[in-house]
């Protein structure tokens, strides 16, 4: 990652508590031998969920998410490392209580998200660190916890809603801050949760033939007839909406089985298939194995206590010394296959009592085990009344696209197949109207958000999000996004800044180049500021979805994907590095468009003048000027004329203020 970048962040400091009185109990190499299990403990949590340590702070940890490499549920990867590090060291405190009769050890966690200046720091041994308003409120968050809780900021609460239990603590009075911070105590994951978008309460809005042919889909399964439905699209463009409609419409017939693909779910094999089975249990997580395995064998009853101990491993409880052993005796892939099969004979037996819907999220997402056992539910559909139902990203090369690829070639006869676009304008704006019923949008924003969201129905509610934060919509005011990256919500951010990481360094700095050139970007300038193989980058970069291309004649020419993403990867650079580009580009202007530059004034001025090197963009002003009121282009020539003022007058260039004064007031078309 290069050095100095800004970036969205969530922060997590654990500090343990309680260990003060250890050393008067334990000799200094045993201190030393529980404290670094404590911070090894806490730290694996940690990289479990993509997080990286980046300070051992005495018997604590400073750990950052979504650095070096951001994803877009950074947020959510942080409340879930928190509640693996209370669980931990609470089972550890048992452990010390037992061993050394030393009561009260345990931890204290306070994440918090926000942006974040990233970079290098020291000598000789150089770290990155993450600095800013972020990082410091989540450590004082962490001092402020009770000891066994965590405590979140007000933007981490904001981003879990709807998928955690959160409980107001209120405002907080921290160090180093004058105004107290609104925090929240983090509880737990809510069971059986969906997306954002599936909560939402308006209709869906633009997707009737979508809509149409998913319910005559549901509608065939209802009737016994297995089916596999298929939908594809970009994050945000509203899968989960549509499969929460469809859940919404099932028949009382029919069972609903649901389970999501988590991008940090790679150390959890068949882990949709799981939250299905804890979901049809009723079960939460960390429920003691009693429990589970009391409420297991009550539902599957006497019939299927043949598939306990295989659906018992799936679920992590121990059950009776033999099945562990018969189990323990398998190679890992013979184990594998007993657990799928034992899987698929559940399945079987509950589709004996009506049709069974069973819907897997964020399929692109999957761990290789999952995919194998939804290869094997799709089998079934020709033989059960199963419907298979899978929501993915248009990822070639992962498992859920190998998963398409099967149902294009092999289950035709029974797919539904949709591929899902942006809104229409028009579906936009009804979509806005929905979520702001009324007079709270004036028809010039919504007519903004829905061209600034093109079509993205995520984009448009976290943008409408964001108005409603910003106070506009209660006072009725227009608002337009002049600048974008300036209001960008986190949850979008979070989202595009990930896809931005995922590509090689030499990949990113070509995409951040062309950024600083504009949304559309010509080769010829590319080439002319960056060093090195270009055209390799830039194939990465359409195949990443990042931009695409706008022709080749009379010279190839490329856009960003979307407008936001193109916000999104400004945003990810320093004042100075942007300073740094945009002068590269001015120069490249100037040297590949010397016999033509009158064409590309404007250009000039506007990298001149973000370079901070205002006296060229003044000349290119004025120059710019001259020639449109030349060509009898008054209105152009004005509003050059008019930036060419503000220019001079910043620079306090009271001759060239006079000199701009004296054309703008000569008769039009003067030349």
């Amino acid at each position: 990652m290069p050095s100095d970048q800004l970036r969205p962040i969530t922060a997590l400091f654990a500090d343990i508590t309680g260990s003060t009185g250890l050393g008067e109990r334990l000799a200094p190499d045993e201190v030393k031998a529980l404290i670094g299990e404590c911070v090894t403990r806490m730290s694996g949590a940690v990289e479990d969920f993509g997080g990286t340590v980046q300070a051992y702070q005495g018997d604590g940890i400073c750990a950052y998410f979504g650095v070096p490499t951001a994803h877009e549920d950074d947020p959510e990867r942080a409340a879930r490392a928190a509640l693996r590090i209370i669980d931990l060291m609470a089972a550890y405190g048992r452990e010390v209580e037992a061993a050394w009769g030393i009561a009260g050890l345990g931890v204290r966690v306070g994440v918090n998200s926000g942006q974040a200046g990233v970079g290098e720091v020291g000598a000789a041994d150089r770290q990155t660190v993450a600095l800013g308003d972020a990082t410091n409120i989540a450590a004082r968050l962490e001092a402020a916890a009770e000891p066994g809780t965590i405590a979140v900021g007000e933007a981490t609460a904001r981003r879990l809603a709807g998928r955690f239990i959160t409980q107001p603590l209120g405002p907080l009075q921290v160090k180093g801050r004058a105004e107290p911070v609104k925090a929240w105590r983090l509880v737990g994951p809510q069971l059986g949760t969906a997306g954002p978008e599936a909560s939402a309460a308006h209709p869906v809005i633009g997707r009737d033939e979508e809509m149409a042919r998913l319910t005559r889909t549901l509608g065939q399964l209802a009737n016994g007839q297995g089916q596999v439905a298929v939908i594809a699209g970009e994050a945000g463009i509203g899968k989960t909406r549509l499969l929460a409609e469809l859940r919404n419409l099932e028949s009382p017939r029919l069972t609903w089985l649901e389970g999501h693909c988590l991008s940090y779910g790679a150390r959890s094999p068949f882990g949709p298939f799981v939250e299905m089975l804890r979901g049809w249990l009723g079960i939460p997580e960390g429920e003691t194995d009693l429990a589970v395995r009391t409420r297991l064998r009550a539902r599957l009853g006497a019939d299927g206590a043949d598939r306990l101990p295989e659906l018992g491993r799936l679920l992590g409880i121990r059950l009776d010394a033999d099945a562990e052993s018969l189990l323990a005796e398998l190679s890992a892939p013979d184990l594998a296959a007993r657990l799928r099969s034992a899987y698929l004979g559940w399945l079987r037996s509950l589709a004996a009592n009506g049709p069974l819907a069973i819907a897997v999220e964020d399929v692109n997402w999957s761990d290789q085990s999952s995919a194998e056992l939804a290869a094997d539910v799709m089998g079934l559909t020709d033989r059960e009344p199963i419907g298979l139902i899978l929501t993915l990203r248009p990822e070639t090369g992962t498992p859920g696209w190998a998963l398409r690829t099967r149902a294009l070639s092999e289950f035709s006869h029974r797919l539904t197949s949709v591929d899902l676009g942006p809104l229409s304008i028009a579906a936009a704006e009804d979509l806005a109207t929905q979520l702001v019923p009324g007079d709270g949008l004036d028809p010039a924003t919504r007519r903004t958000l829905a061209e600034v969201s093109e079509g993205n129905p995520l984009f448009l509610e976290e943008l409408l999000a964001r108005l409603e934060e910003t106070g506009a919509l209660a006072h009725h005011e227009a608002w337009t996004l002049t600048v974008p990256r300036n209001v960008l919500p986190p949850a979008i951010e979070g989202l595009l800044v990930a896809r931005i990481d995922h590509l090689p360094g030499d990949v990113k700095a070509v995409g951040e180049a062309a950024a600083v050139i504009g949304r559309q970007f010509s080769r010829t300038i590319l080439d002319g500021v960056v060093d090195g193989e270009v055209e390799a980058a830039l194939e990465a970069l359409i195949r990443a979805g990042i931009i695409v291309e706008r022709g080749r004649y009379p010279e190839a020419a490329y856009e960003f994907r979307h407008g936001l993403l193109h916000e999104a990867v400004l945003g990810t650079l320093t004042d100075a590095r942007r300073a740094e580009l945009h002068l590269a580009i001015a120069r490249a202007y100037e040297t590949r468009y010397a016999a033509a530059i009158d064409g590309h004034l404007e250009e000039l001025a506007h990298h001149y003048a973000r370079a901070h090197d205002l006296p060229k963009a003044l000349a290119y002003l004025e120059r710019g000027a001259a020639r449109a009121a030349g060509l009898g282009a008054d209105d152009e020539a004005g509003r050059l004329w008019l930036r060419a003022l503000r220019a001079a007058n910043r620079l306090k260039d009271e001759a060239a203020a006079e000199r701009i004064r004296e054309r703008m007031t000569e008769p039009a078309s003067a030349g």
